[in-house]
């Protein structure tokens, strides 16, 4: 069975641990359960899972995750305290602690997996780090396979919507805070500077905050940006989370977790840009397409041969997609090399910039972009291929010397491995449907 991550739940009681293995069976992950700090050192280094919830132990779980994460063969996995209330001390222990997130049994399938689901994007983005890292040693390049978020740096958070709840205040202290009661000029603000958290405050009617949480996350810019959303007592979160809140907090809000809360997203997201620039190490001459500015056709090759196996190995998703724009040639034809050279390099940039930065883009052949997303199911990778080639299919590309706007149309086709494939029966999978 494809395992969408492997998690490993610490838990001395194993009645609540077996019913959380039950809901991560039936949301597609793969949990294991361990009795005791010891054995959850042995298995951490041994396995090294997508994730790690820590329970009820006879040590405290801040310090076993601490102790974790200190260990230079776990420090990369992200760990979330499970418990039966979150409360304010647990939360802030945690921070110190290093840990991702503090959450609840009680909460619903929508909620607990909306919280854990970018965590396991974080450890694809680490895992990605190492594969490309070991791939460009092939060619002679040297790459960071570790990233750590910088220190010392103040963080920037939006509040959005009238702050009637004092978060600005709560926060000051610990981060640069602008406010913007109108929501219009909230994501005006988001369009144009970068932010580490953005907190949206709603008041009465909850449906324009909901369109602005749809806004942000569909926007190519800001899809990973941590979202707390404050609301009314009652107020169900799960239509909150379906539109891609990354937390709900409800009145009365206790300013330790909320605190807490934040500055956690806030490292998450820090951390996320250092891997993002870690990434690029590997995108260097030996390994990058000359014309284009992405990944040749030899790097590659070298690394999907590796993503494949591993892929195989450990049940995991592993998705290609073909991206070939045949006009480039009549681009060619019309206006010359350099025109459509131009072009080509433009695509492979916009093809690039509209992925997630643990997603790799390569020239396959002329006029034809490579693309693997690992650990993401096939459904999922066709709606990022559709969105990609509607995204190209609608711009006008300016040219150098070519004094009209310039329009390409794109054929697309998606694939994902399957137990049996080798690299070059994948491709030509992926291929088949091109043509």
């Amino acid at each position: 069975m494809i395992r969408l991550a492997n998690v490993l739940v610490v838990h001395s009681d194993p009645v609540a641990s077996d019913g959380l293995v039950a809901r991560f069976s039936h949301n597609g992950y793969h949990a294991t359960v361990v009795a005791s700090a010891g054995q959850a050192e042995i298995h951490a280094r041994a396995e090294h899972p997508d994730l790690i919830l820590i329970g009820d132990l006879d040590v405290p779980a801040a310090g076993l995750g601490a102790a974790l994460k200190q260990d230079a063969e776990c420090a990369d996995i992200p760990m979330v305290i499970i418990t039966d209330k979150v409360r304010a001390d647990l939360a802030a222990d945690a921070l110190g602690a290093g840990l991702d997130d503090v959450v609840s049994w009680a909460y619903d399938d929508t909620e607990l997996f909306a919280r854990l689901r970018p965590l396991v994007r974080l450890a694809t983005m680490h895992a990605e780090l190492r594969h490309r890292a070991g791939a460009a040693a092939g060619f002679g390049v040297t790459a960071r396979q570790r990233a750590n978020a910088p220190d010392g740096i103040r963080p920037v958070i939006l509040v959005a919507g009238q702050d009637r709840d004092g978060v600005g205040a709560v926060l000051g202290d610990a981060a640069e805070v602008i406010s913007s009661s109108n929501l219009y000029d909230a994501e005006s603000l988001l369009e144009h500077r970068n932010f580490d958290a953005a907190v949206v405050v709603t008041d009465g009617d909850l449906d324009p905050f909901l369109a602005f949480s749809s806004q942000v996350r569909n926007n190519p810019r800001l899809f990973n940006l941590p979202m707390i959303m404050v609301v009314d007592k009652g107020v169900s979160p799960t239509e909150s989370y379906r539109r891609g809140v990354s937390r709900v907090l409800p009145r009365p809000i206790d300013h330790g977790i909320m605190r807490a809360s934040v500055l956690a997203m806030v490292r998450r997201q820090q951390l996320r840009w250092a891997i993002r620039a870690a990434l690029y190490e590997s995108l260097k001459e030996p390994t990058r397409d000359s014309l284009t500015g992405v990944y040749g056709r030899p790097f590659l090759e070298r690394y999907l041969e590796e993503r494949l196996s591993e892929a195989k190995s450990h049940h995991r998703h592993l998705a290609l997609v073909f991206f070939s724009i045949p006009n480039i040639e009549g681009v060619r034809e019309h206006f010359g090399d350099d025109a459509a050279e131009h072009l080509a390099q433009q695509l492979g940039q916009w093809i690039t910039g509209l992925l997630r930065a643990e997603d790799l883009t390569a020239l396959y052949a002329q006029n034809e972009f490579c693309v693997i997303l690992p650990d993401t199911p096939l459904v999922e990778a066709e709606v990022v291929m559709h969105r990609i080639a509607g995204v190209l299919s609608y711009t006008d590309f300016a040219v150098r010397e070519v004094y009209q706007p310039v329009k390409v149309w794109v054929q697309v086709a998606c694939t994902d491995a399957r137990p049996d494939d080798t690299m070059e029966g994948l491709l030509a999978r992926a291929k088949a449907k091109l043509d």
